[in-house]
């Protein structure tokens, strides 16, 4: 069947704004880049990425100072256009989704926290079997180092938050951490973030097992966490499943919030 020539523009059309897609990823992961360093990126000719940037800065989404051969960068434009498909998202709606799916293929509780801080406050969750084994109710609140969901905020901070949080700790009110309990908090954080997910076992609620992974946004930066908690009893046989599971729904949910490195 040979090929129309509408069908022939069409394609041409789509290939000219997979390109110009290539461009904007490539300029949004490195801020800014000469049209030379993009040719060498995106393995094009440079009079290609030139004929792309013209467009482009026509439409308002690339910038350059007036200097030929100058770096261009995202335009103000399309970081207006990003922002508000950012405001767009419901982030609670977004997660729900993820705690369903838990709930339903293990019949625990799953509940969404989001960091506020120096805390975690859980802003939804999907009731199990056992409706009292989430270690938040929704609307409360733990400080980061408390917790499943908590703690798997905390350990995927940078850290430099998490060094000076958990100094904090050793000057906290009537109740100061002892260098012993600030090693081993530094430990578990580490073990946290090379698993990629958190495990408590009566932390917080005596009985209750809990396990939860992080949740990161557009930036890669991490905003919540998802957690999968059960009584001791009842998840003692699958708990090595409970890992895999909510690391995989905190991925999908990430990736919805824009996230791109999954192995993260």
């Amino acid at each position: 069947m040979s090929t129309t020539s509408a069908e022939t523009g069409e394609l041409a059309g789509l290939s000219a704004l997979r390109k110009a897609t290539r461009v904007l990823e490539a300029l949004a992961e490195r801020g800014s880049l000469t049209a030379g360093e993009l040719s060498e990126i995106l393995d094009e000719p440079v009079t290609t990425v030139y004929r792309m940037l013209t467009n482009l800065g026509a439409a308002g989404w690339i910038e350059r100072d007036g200097r030929k051969g100058s770096p261009v960068r995202l335009g103000v434009d399309l970081i207006a256009i990003g922002q508000a498909v950012e405001d767009a998202l419901d982030v609670r709606a977004i997660a729900r989704a993820g705690l369903q799916r838990l709930s339903a293929s293990t019949s625990e509780t799953a509940y969404f926290c989001v960091r506020d801080g120096h805390r975690a406050a859980c802003i939804e969750s999907v009731d199990g079997l056992q409706t009292r084994t989430a270690e938040l109710p929704i609307g409360g609140s733990l400080p980061l180092h408390q917790g499943a969901g908590p703690r798997a905020i905390l350990a995927h901070l940078p850290e430099t938050f998490r060094q000076r949080y958990i100094a904090a700790l050793q000057s906290f009110g009537a109740n100061p951490a002892t260098g012993a309990q600030v090693r081993e908090l530094g430990s578990e954080l580490d073990a946290i973030r090379s698993a990629g997910y958190a495990i408590t076992d009566g932390d917080v609620l005596p009985g209750v097992y809990s396990c939860a992974a992080p949740v990161r946004d557009h930036r890669g930066d991490v905003i919540g966490s998802i957690s999968l908690s059960g009584l001791s009893s009842r998840t003692e046989p699958l708990r090595l499943e409970f890992g895999s599971l909510v690391r995989q729904e905190a991925l999908l949910v990430s990736a919805e919030l824009g996230h791109r490195d999954a192995e993260q």
